[in-house]
């Protein structure tokens, strides 16, 4: 995972333009090369407008959840620490980083898939596996793109609303229309729907670092459930829940467990332990990234860590007592968020401490979403609630918060609020709002507006940035 595909001495590629990435066939000649691009696009999913930053970040504080810390210091509220995620002061400067990275990693990934058969070592195993890994890369680009960009998945009963474009060529000069919100998942189910059948038999590559850094078969499953989920097919997103926890090498740890540890300038707090180490609850982690600050170029400039927790006030984000007045005074989970000096901030990511606070593990997916979304589908699929309360439970029991006992539609609540807990500031309260067609009502809220959002609104499809339209004839606005 050091290796990077874009390093200033290297001569093998020329960046321009996120559209315009040009690679070397040199790089394609072997395997080793093709294997190094590779690496490159799992490195470059850490941008900080990808999943370094920006998009977990949003998914939070564009929401109920979060809210500016009224500690926040001059650095805090610069720009790149996304305060109009919150505010939702959203125009189309603002969002021009999230667009571009997350195209940049497409673009990276159709370099791979349109040179790989340059490669004259390369064996047939190798290249089916790296060619499905890249197809469900791009697939989770568009997706998170289309989450943010367009309205939810059933805005128009055909889903015929805009979306983003797709992108399948490095071809400089396509100037891409945005294709509707039913063809984008179109294209990212058949691109998911092709590709895991491969990464079912395919163990053929030899990495370094643990096995959750990089795609496997149960990864590409637990995505594509989540994706089954956001447009609300619950059927298909049970299938894909059941497959991961039935099946995969996964499983759920009983009890969190807390320790002293020391922090720095904060001195011993108490941490969660399957929170405090160099993966996120090792062994319910499916795939997770490790965000850091070193080689500011090529991975971010602001770290998760570092927009949540003050660093002398530089937090930009904290927890909103609406989401912390949600958890019982008994809960572990409390020991997710720490009070600096005024209000509690979000440690959920306590990275490496003192060592290296600015280094984290953050979770793209994790077996606990897993077991929620069986839960919620269980309910509303099979009208199973003895069952999904048995799975909520299981969430419930080892935070130390009370057990669940509704059924019903009561119990369907029960668990989004579980889940809104649980998965708090990984990144999914936003979009939960829109698969539940829902808007939200900030009360702890000191701004002038958008304290409450109704559904339908405007303030779910973000705008496209505007270099997008200097470039691009074809482009229309939300």
């Amino acid at each position: 995972m050091a290796v990077v595909l874009w390093l200033p001495s290297c001569e093998d590629y020329l960046e321009v333009e996120p559209e315009t990435t040009v690679g070397s066939s040199s790089v394609f000649k072997t395997q080793e090369g093709v294997l190094f691009a590779l690496n490159g696009v799992y490195t470059r999913l850490k941008l900080k407008g990808f999943y370094g930053t920006e998009f977990p970040v949003i998914g939070d504080a564009s929401s109920d959840n979060g809210k500016i810390p009224s500690d926040r210091e001059s650095a805090g509220a610069n720009a790149d620490r996304i305060p109009f995620a919150y505010t939702l002061n959203l125009n189309a400067t603002n969002t021009s980083i999230l667009w571009s990275d997350a195209y940049t990693v497409i673009n990276n990934i159709n370099q791979i898939l349109e040179n790989i058969d340059q490669a004259a070592d390369i064996t047939d195993e190798v290249r089916d596996q790296v060619t499905a890994e890249c197809r469900v890369l791009r697939a989770f680009a568009h997706f998170c793109l289309v989450q943010l960009f367009a309205q939810d998945f059933n805005f128009t009963p055909d889903q015929s609303h805009l979306g983003v474009p797709i992108v399948t060529t490095t071809d400089s000069n396509n100037k891409p229309a945005r294709d509707a919100v039913g063809d984008v998942f179109a294209f990212i189910f058949t691109e998911m729907d092709e590709a895991i059948p491969v990464l079912q038999n395919a163990n053929t590559i030899s990495r370094e670092g643990a096995d959750y850094y990089y795609l496997s078969y149960y990864a590409a499953v637990a995505m594509r459930a989540r994706m089954h989920f956001y447009v609300a097919d619950y059927p298909a997103a049970l299938a894909d829940a059941n497959t991961v926890i039935n099946d995969g090498p996964y499983t759920l740890i009983q009890n969190y467990t807390t320790s002293l540890y020391e922090s720095a300038g904060l001195g011993q707090l108490e941490f969660i332990d399957d929170w405090a180490g160099q993966a996120i609850v090792e062994s319910e982690s499916i795939f997770q990234l490790y965000v850091n600050e070193d080689n500011t170029q090529i991975t971010t400039n602001r770290s998760i860590i570092d927009i949540y927790t003050s660093n002398n006030g530089n937090a930009a984000h904290a927890i909103s007592n609406d989401l912390l007045s949600l958890y019982e005074p008994g809960d572990v989970r409390l020991n997710w968020y720490k009070i600096e000096s005024i209000d509690p901030h979000v440690f959920k990511y306590p990275g490496g401490f003192g060592a290296a606070p600015d280094d984290t593990p953050f979770p793209v997916i994790r077996l606990t979403e897993l077991v929620l979304m069986k839960a919620e589908c269980e309910v509303r699929v099979n009208n199973a609630s003895d069952l999904a309360r048995n799975l909520v439970n299981q969430i419930t029991q080892r935070a130390g918060a009370s057990e669940i006992t509704s059924s019903g539609d009561d119990l369907i609540e029960d668990i989004i609020t579980e889940r809104r807990k649980e998965l708090a500031f990984e990144g999914n309260r936003l979009f939960d709002l829109k698969r539940l067609r829902r808007g939200f009502v900030r009360n702890d809220c000191n701004l002038d507006e958008n304290c409450v959002v109704d559904y339908p609104t405007d303030l779910y499809a973000w705008p496209i940035p505007q270099e997008e339209f200097n470039g691009n004839p074809n482009m229309l606005q939300n």
